[in-house]
């Protein structure tokens, strides 16, 4: 802001008294408050309606989509009694032999089951693999060459019940749009496959349905196939387009988890789609959005009412608020002048209590008292300070002088190492490059993550000074998959397991046994075992050990570290701290046969 803007908006700002800017200040604050609550209010009333609407919706979807998959396998289940017919059985295996009057006895069962079962079957037919088509009787003075641009006629032979997708066909005058149900039909002999029936028939009963589940009064569903074309819409002449090329198109319905708010016929409309697993359609529910929100056209109404009250007791009560303010304020600045002018004697009033004036009265008097003290000690802090200086220099050499340069450690044992292999001790020269490797390693950060491959490295550098100590009868294995290696993990949470292990499993017996560190997945999250074929431990000591584990757990860490293990404690701690309470080690033990340790990490990869 700049500073003629700053000068104007501070000229603005002194020119009302303490009352007026009070007044303007809570009507703000008063009108923010009504906005921002009315908008969080809009926006968790608009999320729960989005979440209502996609269950209520879903839910009918179910009730449709079950309605619909029980109107096709009845229709199908009835049908079966055609395709077991004799007559129908003997056309597909030797319909090419049948006179005229058989084919005629044949399309007459095909028509019969018609007029006894569905009247909105528009056409049946038989096909046979071997490219013959019948049709029911009224359909038979039509040509084959008509049923060849009929969608089922290109579908090959399923083999199982299969529903074709909306669409207008050409075999009868006028327009008329059915959808196709293809049953594979069998020989009642022999099992082979014979053909297929195909029932074309209209969508009278799936609009019933859907007439009886709307959500709202202009709410609606319609069906989309899986190719993106219009099964089911209220508009006749949409049925079996593609759904680009209707209004539908301007629908997005790659969300299928949720309800969303997009623009249909200039209204906000609510949009849910759920798809179907048998058929494969997606089921879509539209509703305009103020007819589930209804409650919300009253919102700005209520908004500004209670604007309107809060104006009128801000205006009736900041009046005797500011002068509560006032009187105060006033009282101190009189005194104030006093001390300006150089009276250092004068007091202002203060009643003891918890009033903010009051404080700033108290506080204004220990000042004043004050400023003389000050002015006579200033030349005493000044010494004060220089000494207190001069003591953190003092102590700022001596911690140089104690202060351990670990280069020193690293090049003793370099040089040892020197010594070592010129004098030909190869087990010299392991233990010692594997301790200053160890040492170097140690030194850096302990609270830095790192990658496993790097941890484990440094463990081998410690364990070959073991396998030095109890040469030929100490083993060491490592199965841990490459894929884990770029795992990150905190520093130095394996070695002190694995010395634990040496110290309780290894050295009670010689050096006779093995340690074997592997890791693994275990849902999202990475497992590091230590596992030992020592004696184990006693079932007193390992509940011990397990309640100080779940102490840490908990985060009641108060003695923990008097106890024994404590490298498996602070290892513990370290992971609970870092990751919380759902990490950290687990021990299992079973006595003279071994113990396990389980570090459980976070999986995360560098």
């Amino acid at each position: 802001m700049c500073k003629p803007m700053r000068k104007a908006i501070a000229k603005i700002h002194f020119r009302f008294s303490i009352r007026t800017k009070l007044t303007i200040a809570f009507l703000l604050v008063g009108l923010l408050t009504i906005i921002i609550m009315g908008s969080l209010s809009y926006g968790y009333y608009s999320a729960g309606i989005k979440r209502d609407f996609y269950r209520i919706s879903r839910e009918a979807t179910l009730r449709l989509n079950h309605h619909i998959d029980f109107y096709l396998y009845q229709l199908a289940k009835s049908t079966s009694s055609v395709a077991k017919d004799d007559l129908v059985q003997q056309w597909l295996l030797h319909g090419q032999q049948f006179t005229p009057e058989q084919r005629v006895d044949v399309q007459n069962v095909l028509k019969r089951y018609v007029a006894l079962n569905y009247p909105e079957i528009v056409g049946m037919f038989l096909l046979t693999p071997d490219g013959r088509t019948l049709a029911m009787s009224n359909l038979s003075v039509l040509s084959e060459d008509v049923f060849k641009e009929e969608p089922w006629s290109r579908n090959g032979f399923p083999e199982q019940v299969s529903v074709i997708a909306t669409h207008a066909v050409k075999y009868t005058s006028g327009d008329v749009r059915v959808l196709s149900l293809e049953m594979p039909i069998y020989s009642v002999a022999t099992m082979d496959f014979l053909g297929k029936l195909v029932i074309d028939f209209h969508l009278d009963e799936i609009r019933r349905t859907f007439e009886k589940a709307n959500l709202a009064p202009d709410g609606r569903f319609f069906i989309v196939s899986e190719d993106d074309s219009i099964v089911y819409y209220p508009e006749y002449s949409w049925l079996g387009q593609a759904r680009s090329q209707t209004m539908l198109g301007r629908l997005d319905l790659a969300d299928s988890e949720s309800a969303s708010v997009q623009q249909w016929e200039g209204r906000s409309t609510l949009v849910a789609a759920a798809k179907s697993e048998t058929t494969g359609w997606t089921y879509v529910s539209i509703v305009p959005f103020d007819e589930m929100a209804s409650a919300t056209k009253n919102t700005p109404n209520a908004m500004l009412i209670a604007f309107l009250i809060i104006a009128l007791c801000i205006v009736f009560a900041v009046p005797f608020l500011s002068n509560a303010f006032v009187r105060p304020i006033l009282h101190l600045r009189h005194v104030m002048g006093s001390v300006e002018r150089g009276d250092l004697s004068v007091r202002a009033s203060y009643v003891s209590g918890h009033d903010e004036f009051q404080y700033l009265n108290r506080s204004f008097n220990t000042m004043i008292e004050r400023i003389g003290e000050l002015l006579e000690t200033v030349s005493s802090l000044q010494l004060k300070e220089v000494r207190l200086q001069l003591r953190e220099k003092e102590a700022l050499i001596k911690a140089l002088q104690t202060q351990i340069n670990p280069h020193f450690l690293y090049n003793s044992l370099d040089i040892i190492k020197s010594m070592a292999y010129l004098e030909d001790m190869p087990e010299m020269v392991t233990m010692v490059r594997g301790l200053a490797d160890f040492y170097r390693y140690t030194a850096q950060d302990t609270n830095a993550t790192v990658r496993l491959e790097e941890e484990l490295t440094q463990l081998k550098h410690y364990l070959s000074i073991v396998h030095v100590r109890f040469p030929g009868v100490f083993r060491s294995q490592f199965s841990v998959n490459d894929k884990y290696m770029r795992c990150l993990i905190p520093k130095l949470i394996i070695q002190p397991i694995v010395e634990n292990a040496v110290k309780y499993a290894i050295e009670p017996r010689a050096g006779r046994g093995s340690i074997i560190v592997n890791a693994f997945d275990d849902d999202s999250q990475l497992v590091i075992e230590v596992a030992d074929n020592g004696p184990g431990i006693r079932p007193d000591r390992l509940e011990q050990l397990n309640d100080t584990l779940a102490q840490i757990t908990n985060y009641d860490r108060h003695g923990y570290g008097e106890r024994q293990s404590l490298g498996m404690a602070n290892v513990h701690a370290r992971i609970v701290l870092q990751y919380g309470g759902a990490f950290g080690l687990t021990v299992n033990s079973f006595v003279e046969r071994g113990t396990v340790v389980s570090i459980r990490l976070p999986l995360i990869n560098s």
